[in-house]
């Protein structure tokens, strides 16, 4: 059975980031597809990510971690790539890379 970066990664953190029966990543309620989760993970330490959604809540960090990625240099960076809100499964922000959504949902989450 292959493992995701992110399970690798909560081995190592002792928890923090599960999979969501959909095989995204689940950072405390904040629910990311793998490419945006490996998007975020090139800026932000995965120990890092869970202590910001821990300290101020997935909505929060969802919003910011979308700011983040819609700047000039973010984009430039990631070859063109921003996050984007997203429609998920469990009622809480979902997080996409731009390129895997048809239509970005409302930036508000």
């Amino acid at each position: 059975m292959r493992l995701r970066i992110w399970e690798l990664h909560s081995q190592r953190l002792s928890g923090g980031i599960v999979t969501t029966p959909e095989g995204d990543a689940d950072v405390g309620g904040l629910v990311l597809s793998e490419k945006a989760y490996l998007l975020v993970v090139r800026d932000v330490r995965p120990q890092q990510l869970i202590d910001m959604v821990r300290r101020d809540g997935p909505g929060a960090i969802a919003h910011q971690l979308i700011a983040h990625f819609s700047t000039a240099d973010a984009v430039a960076a990631s070859g063109g790539r921003t996050l984007v809100a997203a429609r998920g499964m469990s009622g809480g922000p979902c997080i996409r890379r731009s390129d895997e959504v048809a239509e970005p949902a409302t930036p508000h989450l």
